[in-house]
């Protein structure tokens, strides 16, 4: 099980503590679907509905707290025996690229790796492409469209790096 982490984020005229954790508590699981309603449903424009999911029941649910408020989110479930899935990965607007889902992504890329994943991949939405190669992803084919938005399938490259080197 992972441990929390913390990162101080420096802004301008602001230095803020970045904390890493898995939900613990149900408000803390209410903040992290509130955020994803917000950057999905209401900036994003999903049909309402779309956000929690029936997912949610099996999935592990990861926050990035700054100043005590929920600014990222994602899940992980294993879609598969030995194969991990990240979800639904949303960071508040005015937090975005400041650090908090890069620390949020390694936080949970080193609890899922204590389980000895065969394969760990994620869909993203073309837009977040490059985030997720910056962070050690690689594209899996070619783009698609999920729910009206352009989306493609990534894989974690140091799964297949460290099961050459075994």
């Amino acid at each position: 099980m992972a441990t929390a982490s913390a990162l101080l984020v420096c802004f301008p005229n602001h230095e803020m503590k970045l904390h890493c954790k898995r939900v613990q508590t149900v408000p803390e699981f209410v903040d992290s679907v509130r955020l994803r309603v917000d950057v999905f449903i209401k900036e994003q424009g999903f049909a309402p509905g779309w956000e929690p999911d029936e997912d949610d029941k099996d999935a592990e649910h990861f926050i990035a707290l700054a100043d005590g408020k929920v600014v990222a989110t994602a899940r992980c479930r294993e879609a598969a025996k030995g194969e991990f899935k990240i979800e639904r990965m949303a960071t508040r607007k005015e937090m975005r690229g400041r650090g908090a889902a890069t620390k949020l992504l390694e936080f949970m890329l080193k609890d899922i790796m204590k389980r000895n994943p065969e394969k760990i991949w994620l869909r993203s939405q073309e837009q977040a492409r490059g985030f997720y190669e910056k962070n050690g992803f690689r594209v899996m084919g070619g783009p698609f469209e999920v729910y009206g938005k352009m989306h493609v399938d990534m894989e974690y490259k140091a799964i297949k790096a460290g099961a050459k080197s075994s």
